[in-house]
């Protein structure tokens, strides 16, 4: 029989990223027993022929950008997974691999596009340059190679997709009659490079103040919310897609200036708002398989 291994992905820009979310020392992530990644330093090419799992850290795992230990949900989704076993729940929850791959800034017409020609220089914001796409495929077509070698049945968590925000400056460019069929091949894309149908998660894009101060015309919250529908409208045409809506956070405040979920920037979420994000991805995940059984 072979043994059953979860599977999170998480992709998109800087809200994937954890941007500007320092951990505090007390909280970064050693290796963990039960959570493994992708660390940069063996993994982070287009030349690399087999992956190379190691035990999950909050340091090194993001196989894009440099930014590393932050509050983001690839780590605040580690520790609860292991602490979910660790409270004796071992022999329900598998050990969980995380694959994260993320940049500031970056979407579809970014470093995202999948018409980009390969590049790949590592580095900080502002320095890392790498044609994320045809990257990704690679990374999921080693990663169906390294379960079928190691005899491993996935389950998979989702593939999370954070981004869309970098989307609002070129639907103002009558770009959006492009939108939907781009999502449409990307993820197309992403699931026959791992060789299965992936359930993909799209975070919806919650209204920010910061964007009507930016452009008091309102476009770019018209623009935001034209992709929260093409959003909508891949969950009920795609099959195995969802949205997630930050909105559902208990701690959710419409009224409040930074909507109690966006930091001083009001652009990135909190740490806080991370974490009821990753704590609410593993809950989804024990009640679906309760439900299998």
């Amino acid at each position: 029989m072979k043994n059953k291994v979860a599977i999170f992905m998480l992709f998109g820009q800087s809200n994937a990223v954890g941007h500007a979310m320092p951990m505090k020392e007390e909280d970064i992530i050693e290796p963990l027993s039960n959570v493994w990644g992708l660390n940069r330093e063996p993994n982070q090419s287009f030349d690399t022929e087999r992956l190379k799992f190691s035990h999950y850290t909050s340091y090194g795992m993001n196989l894009a950008e440099t930014q590393d230990n932050t509050y983001s949900v690839a780590n605040q989704l580690a520790r609860a997974w292991q602490a979910e076993i660790d409270s004796g729940n071992k022999a329900g929850l598998p050990d969980l691999y995380i694959i994260h791959i993320a940049i500031g800034s970056q979407g579809l017409f970014g470093m995202w596009s999948m018409n980009r020609e390969r590049r790949l220089i590592p580095g900080k914001l502002g320095d890392v340059d790498i044609s994320l796409y045809p990257f990704t495929v690679h990374i999921l077509q080693l990663l169906r190679k390294h379960l079928d070698m190691c005899d491993l049945e996935p389950e998979f968590v989702g593939l999370h997709w954070r981004g869309g925000e970098q989307e609002t400056r070129y639907l103002l460019d009558s770009l959006r009659v492009e939108l939907k069929p781009a999502y449409k091949r990307f993820f197309a894309g992403l699931r026959e490079a791992i060789g299965y149908t992936v359930p993909v998660v799209l975070h919806r894009l919650p209204f920010k103040d910061v964007m009507l101060k930016e452009d008091p015309t309102g476009a770019h919250l018209e623009a935001m919310e034209y992709i929260n529908q093409v959003f909508d409208e891949l969950s009920t045409e795609q099959e195995a897609t969802t949205t997630f809506e930050p909105k559902n956070c208990p701690f959710y405040d419409e009224y409040a200036w930074d909507k109690n979920i966006f930091r001083w920037d009001l652009i990135h979420y909190t740490g806080e708002m991370n974490t009821w994000v990753a704590n609410t991805i593993l809950e989804d995940f024990i009640k679906r398989r309760a439900s299998q059984e």
